[in-house]
C-alpha cells in the first residue's frame, strides 16, 4: 500500500477514491468531479495539502480529507471524510490514513482535531474513540415545507428587515464567539457559499436579528439579540426570506448546546431521524 498527500496526485484520482470508498453507502454518492471539488475543497474547508490518499497497485483505495480553520477559538484540523474501498477494509488502511492525518495536525501545530460521525455508526465511533476522540455535541436536523402558510409576517413595530452583505452576519457571529456552532454553520463555511443570502432586522440603526439562508432554504445562521427575543423577529426574518427568495422548503441543523427545538416545533419544523456526534481530540 502506498500513501500520498492529495496535493501530489491528479484530482480525478481523489474523486475516484471518494466514489469507490462510498460505493456501498446507503445514500448514493453520485457527485461528479467539479461539484465534488467545489463542495469538499470549498466551503467544507478541506485542502489538498491536509488530505491523504491510499493506493494499491496505482489504484486509489482510500481517502481522508482534512482542513485547518480557527474553530471554537482553537487552531482546529477537521476530518472532512474518511473512506476505504469495501474490499480493502479491515486491512489497516483507515488506521494508516488516520495516522498521517493526526501527524499532519501535530506538525501544523494544531490545538485540536475534530470530526462529525453519524450517531448510529457504532463501528466508526469505536474506531475514533480508539484514536483518542471523545463525543461532545449532538447535531440535530430539522425541516419544514413552506406551502402551509404557517410562516407569515407579524407586526413588529419599528423593525425594518433588509437584505445585506454576508459580511454583516460574519460580524454578528464574531460578537458571540463563546457560543459553539457546528462547523457546517460557521461563518467560514457560509461565506464561501455563493447561494447564501443575509437578512437583517434593524431597530433604528441597531442590528437585533440576523438570518443567513441559501436559495435552497438551508438556514446557516439565525440569531436574535437576547433582549429582543420572543417578539416575532426570528419568525419575521424567515417569512421575509421565504417571500424574497421564493423558498419552498426550510432546513436547519444545530448542536445540542443551542436550544431552538421548541421554537422550530411551533413553526411546524419536523426533526429528522438522523443525528451526528461532534467528536474532538486535543493535540
Amino acid at each position: 500500500m502506498n500513501y500520498k498527500r492529495c496535493s501530489e496526485v491528479d484530482k480525478p484520482l481523489i474523486h475516484q477514491a471518494f466514489l469507490s470508498g462510498y460505493a456501498d453507502y446507503a445514500i448514493p454518492m453520485n457527485i461528479t468531479l467539479e461539484p465534488f471539488f467545489e463542495r469538499f475543497f470549498g466551503s467544507e474547508g478541506n485542502t489538498l495539502e491536509d488530505s491523504f490518499i491510499a493506493f494499491q497497485n496505482n489504484e486509489p483505495v482510500g481517502l481522508i480529507l482534512g482542513g485547518i480553520r480557527t474553530f471554537d477559538r482553537f487552531k482546529n484540523l477537521r476530518c472532512g471524510t474518511l473512506c476505504v474501498t469495501p474490499e480493502y477494509r479491515g486491512e489497516g488502511v483507515s488506521q494508516a490514513l488516520f495516522h498521517l492525518f493526526v501527524q499532519n495536525g501535530i506538525n501544523q501545530q494544531c490545538d485540536r482535531l475534530s470530526l462529525e460521525v453519524l450517531s448510529d455508526n457504532d463501528r466508526a465511533i469505536r474506531f475514533y474513540e480508539k484514536q483518542g476522540y471523545k463525543k461532545y455535541h449532538t447535531i440535530s436536523y430539522f425541516s419544514k415545507s413552506v406551502d402551509d402558510n404557517q410562516l407569515k409576517h407579524t407586526i413588529v413595530e419599528h423593525i425594518t428587515i433588509k437584505e445585506v452583505d454576508l459580511s454583516v452576519a460574519e460580524g454578528v457571529r464574531k460578537a458571540i464567539l463563546s457560543t459553539h456552532i457546528n462547523w457546517q454553520n460557521e461563518a467560514d463555511y457560509f461565506m464561501q457559499d455563493y447561494t447564501a443570502h443575509c437578512f437583517t432586522a434593524y431597530l433604528a440603526d441597531q442590528i437585533i436579528g440576523t438570518l443567513v439562508i441559501t436559495e435552497a432554504g438551508k438556514i446557516y445562521f439565525l440569531y436574535v439579540s437576547e433582549d429582543e427575543r420572543e417578539k416575532g423577529i426570528a419568525r419575521n426574518l424567515l417569512a421575509h426570506a421565504i417571500i424574497e427568495r421564493n423558498l419552498k422548503k426550510l432546513t436547519i441543523s444545530m448542536p445540542n448546546n443551542i436550544d431552538m427545538a421548541e421554537f422550530l416545533r411551533k413553526l411546524g419544523f419536523m426533526k429528522a431521524n438522523i443525528e451526528q456526534y461532534e467528536m474532538y481530540k486535543m493535540v
